[in-house]
Formats: structure tokens, C-alpha cells, sequence
């Protein structure tokens, strides 16, 4: 446990808590989560579920319908093919999935490459298994896209597994079709599994488009996809999310599954049918108004004197480098919170190589971050 250290960003929640409870205005732009309700047909399903009974233990894999949903939303939308019958684990979050990845298939010593900057928890989900993380650095000049190049120089013969996730957190970078062709046949020509997280999928914008890497020829039978409800449905407090893999991984990770958490709350599982097989224009009205806000962070932020600000086509974050005005990201960032009460994320939080970076998250209000930026602005001059 001395290797797994508390969470950076859950220490920049806590003090930004703080202050609240002490009245200061703060602004939350450190958060990885919609700021909207759960859509109302959703919460509909689930209280359903409650005045019916449905309160008891459900299968490991979930109930029924909710894989059936699963499966049916995979066929539509990615185009893949999966038996709701043994190749779907419903899981407390996309976070659980995750952890059964890492230890289901991971020996003490294998090596998972990791795109780096990227969410700290596979980081320490591979730690926890005895696993060694590998950092595969993105680069501001390349897109913060994994380089295939990179991913070849850095496999060893304790290669295991290598993890995608596009649209990626910390950066918004997404994967071309090419650039997963690429990396698809490094996995293949050294028999890597891919952990294949695509919780933003539907979060992109200008154009950009996502595509699952485990549909590309040869992939099936070695990518776990991973999703959830958090994203798209602002669900993030119902803690439910799933893996897709072939039967005889699933078969491997239930076990885990089995005798830690044994499965997801059962009356939430119904909302999150009612999720998938309701109707979507909740997600194309949050994706909609991610984008206003997303033009609004940019143009704020490119104007700002001592900021370098790349452009992310998906998720809902801004990973601006603050490297011109001469401070550690962790300082500006205890800076802006300590000073204008903006909360944010430290680049460093993310990875050795998110160093120099600052994440904000404009999963806020539009007119909250119209005074964030207002005041951010006002509080790096003093830097």
C-alpha cells in the first residue's frame, strides 16, 4: 500500500470542500462528473423498480434486462456483437471493471502500458494486482494521442495488456481510425489484451468521431470494453458501469467479481435500462450545451497570457499548460483555489507526463465558468 498514495485529485476536492463549508464562493471545475440531474425516465424506472419489489440480490452478471439493453445499444451503435448470456458483467462503475481487469489477468511483475497523463486508477488498479504500470507518454505535439511508435519501444516480454481509452480524460484526445489500426496490430502481434475504456464516447465534438477498437478486424477475442452510465446519463452516483468481452474472459473476471462486490444494486440496474432503451435527446441536449461551454473555456483560455490551451474533441475536460508563468502546475493550481476559489486539477495528478498541465473540468454551469475565467484571469496576473 506504501506504492498506492491518496488520490491528488481527491485532496484538491476535500480542500476545495473546505473552503465551501467556510463560505468562500468556490467554483468546482476539479470534477469529472455532469453537473445535471438524472434525466427523469430514468429515476422513473428505478423508483418503479423499488414500489415492485425489486430490492433483493440480482445474478453476478446483472439482471437480465439490463444486459439485454447492453448487448442491444453494442449492436446499434459500435456495430459488436456480444451474448448477454456470459460475455456481458454488469459492475459498480466503470471503476470496478477496471479493477477486474487488472486482477483477473494480471501475475506479479506484468507490465500494462498506460497512456500517461491518464485517470490515476489504472495506475493503481495494476499496483493493487501486483501488476506494473508502464507509462506511454502523450505528447501536446502529437494530440495526446498514444504513439504507436512509443507502444513498440516501451513492450517487453512482461507485456500483458495495453489500456485505450478515447475520448480521454485528462486531455478530450480522440483516437482516429488509423491510429487504433495501428495500435490493433501491435496488440495482436504480441498477443496483448486491451482494456478498452469508452465511458465519453459520446461526448465529441467538431466532427470527431469515436470508434471501439475491439470491432476492428482481430480484436474481439482480446479487447475488454468497458462503459458505463456516469457520462452520458449523469449517472455517476448510481455506480454502474460494465465489461463486454469474450465468454472466457468474463468467465475469469465474474470470479473476482463474485467474491468482492457480488453485484450492483438491483433497483438502479432497471433506471439503467430505462437508460438505454428510453429515448436519447437527454444526451444530444447535455452534449449540446458541453459544447457551448467548451467554446467558451477555449476562447477564455487561449486569450490568457501565460497559457497554452490544445483543443479537445471529446470528453468535458481543458488541459491547459501553464509552463509560461513560471510555476509548478501544482502551485498555480493551489494558487487559483487558495486565491479566486477555482478549483482545479493539477496536471500532475494524471501522470509523470501531465506535469506543467492544469485539468478543468467545464462540466459547470455557463455562467459559473464565465466568473471562473474572469477571475482565473484576474488571479495569474498576480503570478
Amino acid at each position: 500500500m506504501k506504492a498506492v498514495p491518496y488520490s491528488g485529485l481527491r485532496k484538491m476536492m476535500l480542500r476545495a470542500d473546505e473552503l465551501g463549508r467556510e463560505g468562500k464562493p468556490v467554483i468546482h471545475l476539479e470534477i469529472g462528473r455532469p453537473d445535471f440531474d438524472t434525466p427523469e425516465h430514468i429515476k422513473a424506472a428505478a423508483r418503479r423498480a423499488l414500489d415492485e419489489g425489486r430490492v433483493h440480490y440480482t445474478s453476478n452478471y446483472g439482471v437480465p434486462e439490463i444486459r439485454r439493453a447492453i448487448a442491444g445499444k453494442l449492436r446499434s451503435e459500435n456495430g459488436l456483437e456480444f451474448d448477454e448470456n456470459g460475455e456481458i458483467a454488469v459492475t459498480i462503475g466503470a471503476n470496478e471493471a477496471v479493477f477486474l481487469a487488472m486482477m483477473a489477468f494480471l501475475d506479479e511483475g506484468d507490465e500494462v502500458l498506460v497512456p500517461d497523463p491518464s485517470w490515476l486508477n489504472y495506475f493503481y488498479c495494476i499496483t493493487l494486482a501486483g501488476g506494473v504500470p508502464v507509462s506511454v507518454p502523450l505528447r501536446v505535439g502529437k494530440g495526446f494521442r498514444m504513439d504507436p511508435d512509443d507502444v513498440a519501444r516501451l513492450l517487453t516480454p512482461r507485456t500483458r495488456m495495453m489500456v485505450v481509452m478515447s475520448p480521454h480524460n485528462p486531455t478530450g484526445a480522440v483516437l482516429d481510425r488509423d491510429h487504433l489500426q495501428a495500435l490493433a496490430a501491435l496488440a495482436q502481434e504480441r498477443d496483448l489484451l486491451v482494456l478498452a475504456d469508452e465511458i465519453y464516447e459520446k461526448m465529441v465534438y467538431d466532427g470527431a468521431v469515436h470508434h471501439s477498437i475491439g470491432g476492428l478486424p482481430g480484436m474481439r477475442e482480446r479487447t475488454l470494453l468497458v462503459n458505463g452510465f456516469s457520462k452520458s446519463y449523469s449517472m455517476t452516483g448510481w455506480r454502474l458501469g460494465y465489461v463486454a468481452a469474450p465468454r472466457e474472459l468474463i468467465d475469469v473476471m465474474i470470479r473476482v467479481h463474485q467474491y468482492t462486490v457480488m453485484c450492483p444494486t438491483s433497483f438502479a440496474q432497471y433506471g439503467a435500462v430505462a437508460a438505454y432503451e428510453g429515448p436519447q435527446d437527454c444526451v444530444q441536449d447535455m452534449r449540446r450545451e458541453f459544447a457551448r461551454r467548451r467554446e467558451l473555456i477555449l476562447r477564455r483560455l487561449q486569450a490568457m497570457e501565460g497559457i497554452d490551451c490544445p483543443v479537445p474533441e471529446g470528453a468535458f475536460y481543458a488541459f491547459p499548460s501553464v509552463r509560461r508563468l513560471g510555476r509548478s502546475c501544482r502551485e498555480v493550481a493551489e494558487h487559483l483555489l487558495e486565491d479566486a476559489y477555482i478549483a482545479t486539477v493539477p496536471g500532475s495528478a494524471f501522470g509523470e507526463h501531465g506535469t506543467g498541465h492544469v485539468r478543468l473540468a467545464y462540466s459547470n454551469s455557463y455562467e459559473n465558468i464565465e466568473e471562473a475565467m474572469d477571475r482565473m484571469e484576474t488571479s495569474l496576473a498576480k503570478l
